[in-house]
C-alpha cells in the first residue's frame, strides 16, 4: 500500500530492498541521522515489530520513515524520520510524510498514541514534530543518551490528530 500526498509518497520498504539513499556529504544528516548499512538494516528488521517506508518525491527517494516498537496491545508505536540531503530540508516534506504515517498508524495499525525521541539540539526535527502535533513530555539524559533527548508524544485520538488518510493507492 502506497500512501500519497500529491508528489510525495510513502512507499513500503521491504527487507530485501537495497539502500536507495545517499546520506553522505550532508553535515546535518550525518550529525543527526542514523546511517545504516544494508546488513545492519536487515538485523534491525528481524528484531523489531516495524513498518518502514521510503519517502519518495516523484521517482526519487529522499528519506525514510519508520513506525517501530509497535505495541498493538498498548496502542503505541515509536516513529523516526530522516531526510537524506540538505536540499530537501525546509520544504515541508517531513511534515507531509509524518502526517501520512500518523494517519496510517491510526487507521490501519489502530495505534492510539505515537512517540519520538529526538536530540534536543536538532531544532529542525523538533520543529517538524511540533508542527504535526507532537508535544514534549520529558527529557532523557545519561550514559545511554550523552546529548539531551526530548521525548515527544502525540495522541492519535485527539481532534488535532492528522486527518483521515484519503490518499491511499
Amino acid at each position: 500500500m502506497e500512501l500519497i500526498d500529491g508528489d510525495l509518497c510513502l512507499l513500503p520498504r521491504r527487507r530485501q530492498d537495497p539502500m536507495l539513499l545517499d546520506w553522505s556529504g550532508d553535515p546535518e544528516a550525518e550529525k543527526f541521522g542514523q546511517v545504516m548499512s544494508t546488513s545492519c538494516w536487515s538485523e534491525l528488521w528481524d528484531r523489531r515489530r516495524r513498518q518502514a517506508f521510503w519517502i519518495m518525491l516523484g521517482e526519487r527517494a529522499i528519506g525514510e520513515l519508520e513506525i517501530y516498537d509497535i505495541r498493538r496491545g498498548e496502542g503505541t508505536g515509536e516513529m523516526r524520520i530522516g531526510l537524506a540531503q540538505g536540499k530537501d530540508l525546509g520544504k515541508g516534506y517531513g511534515r507531509r510524510a509524518l502526517r501520512l504515517a500518523l494517519a496510517y498508524a491510526r487507521d490501519h495499525l489502530r495505534l492510539q498514541e505515537s512517540y519520538v525521541r529526538v536530540e534536543e539540539e536538532n531544532r529542525r526535527a523538533v520543529a517538524c514534530y511540533r508542527a504535526v502535533g507532537f508535544r514534549a513530555v520529558g527529557r532523557l539524559q545519561g550514559r545511554r543518551f550523552p546529548h539531551p533527548i526530548l521525548l515527544m508524544t502525540i495522541s492519535l485520538l485527539d481532534e488535532e490528530a492528522p486527518e483521515r488518510s484519503a490518499g491511499e493507492a
